[in-house]
């Protein structure tokens, strides 16, 4: 059965915030999004024309709808506007016995102005926080609710804690506005702090990057994800978003089709993990624009880098599905650490002859297209699979084995006939993706 959200917020008639946001995040996650509007803004990016509380009353009748019939799995509560209505969240969440709550306590717009009438914060202290599982302000926002200036990391696990000594079972501080190469988050949960961190992007004017990231948190808890893997999925998915961001007039709004998905990094990386996926996923994109479609093999195009000194398939990524030609595009997987067996096979031989060589690609054979490879000069080599010994398990590491003892170096090319049921193939190898990108110029140029 397809999991449900709930999105308690204002209206953006913008589009990029509030429940509109939520949708299109809980879309692109793959739950069914429900709603209760709380207030109707009339607002663009660079201004805040009106906000139009809805009354209580209209609140209560929208919690009936929802919570009886359509039973959430996970609720986030984004901007409130005044203390009644939070105090009539409060008391809606507690009657229906509402779990998994994450509140995103939205108190000012991206330009600048304030959503939130006197006594609000109060009331988000007294009595939201603690009936909610999880609460993500930003630091600004995280700012006024506890007093403390914040400015670094440290600050962030102040405010943090005292947030938690102030009922909160679970704090994230998204620190997007704080300076700095790479964009942090503070997970605190009452005993163990994580940092979530993956490079900023150096671009201004974003509009809904932080309701955005509280809603997929939410929608990754509604299918049942733990908290640290929801929220690194969510940091992820959103870092794609913003790759693959769209201006409109002096706005960046977020992507959130599924067409972002080469553009999610893994969750859990490291910062060398991070560059060695960011090179292959810009060569992926510039293969994709120039690859001829009569170089793809029947099996597919997989194309690999490894970390440095890397020792096993763990350390190599790669796609997880290999380009493949449709009627009208090329299909392809999401970039992965330890998901090819055979090009992570001859990029692991390879490096054990030659450490700078950690990058390699499969094209399609053809006794012209290996013509055309030797006239420009790069060095070839091949092997027979007929020569291969029976008790071989992996032929991509014999044969590449092989052809570099043959030849005393690494060479350009590698490639062989095939055999029964075996498909020919040519493989490229270079030192980086990139490397890869001018060899294939040169052989299709």
């Amino acid at each position: 059965m397809k999991k449900i959200a709930l999105s308690i917020a204002g209206s953006d008639s913008s589009g990029g915030a509030g429940i509109q946001a939520d949708i299109k995040a809980f879309t692109h996650v793959g739950v069914h999004g429900t709603t209760i509007i709380t207030s109707v803004t009339a607002q663009h990016p660079g201004e805040v024309l009106s906000i139009y509380p809805l009354s209580t009353d209209e609140i209560k009748k929208q919690a009936k709808a929802v919570f009886p019939n359509l039973k959430p799995h996970a609720t986030k509560i984004g901007m409130l506007y005044n203390k009644e209505i939070a105090e009539c969240i409060a008391g809606l969440l507690e009657g229906y016995g509402v779990e998994n709550v994450v509140l995103d306590p939205v108190l000012s717009s991206t330009s600048g102005y304030v959503l939130y009438k006197k006594g609000l914060t109060e009331t988000i202290l007294e009595k939201l926080l603690p009936i909610t599982y999880l609460v993500t302000p930003n630091t600004s926002e995280a700012e006024q609710l506890t007093g403390i200036k914040i400015t670094n990391i440290d600050d962030m696990k102040q405010a943090a804690k005292q947030l938690v000594e102030e009922g909160a079972k679970n704090v994230l501080i998204k620190g997007g506005h704080l300076r700095g190469k790479q964009a942090i988050d503070f997970l605190f949960d009452g005993n163990e702090e994580t940092i979530f961190s993956l490079p900023r992007f150096n671009q201004n004017g974003w509009h809904g990057t932080g309701c955005t990231l509280s809603s997929l948190i939410t929608a990754h808890l509604a299918q049942g994800n733990q908290l640290k893997t929801s929220i690194e999925l969510s940091k992820s998915s959103l870092w794609g978003m913003m790759k693959n961001s769209y201006r409109i007039n002096k706005t960046l709004l977020l992507e959130t089709s599924k067409d972002v998905e080469i553009d999610v990094p893994p969750p859990r990386l490291t910062p060398e993990q991070f560059q060695v996926w960011f090179e292959l996923n810009k060569t992926v994109h510039q293969l994709l624009h120039i690859l001829p479609k009569n170089l793809i093999p029947e099996v597919g195009i997989n194309i690999g880098y490894a970390l440095p000194d890397a020792e096993n398939r763990n350390q190599v990524c790669a796609l997880d599905g290999r380009i493949i030609r449709g009627k009208q595009r090329f299909y392809h997987g999401i970039l992965r650490f330890g998901v090819s067996k055979h090009i992570s096979s001859i990029i692991l031989t390879t490096m054990k002859f030659n450490k700078n060589m950690r990058s390699a690609m499969n094209i399609k054979y053809t006794p012209e297209l290996m013509e055309k490879i030797k006239e420009t000069g790069l060095t070839v080599c091949s092997f027979s699979r007929e020569e291969e010994p029976e008790e071989v398990e992996s032929t991509m590491k014999w044969g590449t084995t092989f052809v570099i003892r043959k030849h005393g170096e690494v060479p350009d090319v590698i490639w062989d006939k095939g055999s029964v049921g075996k498909e020919p193939m040519i493989r490229l190898l270079g030192k980086t993706p990139e490397d890869l990108i001018k060899k294939l110029k040169l052989i299709t140029g």
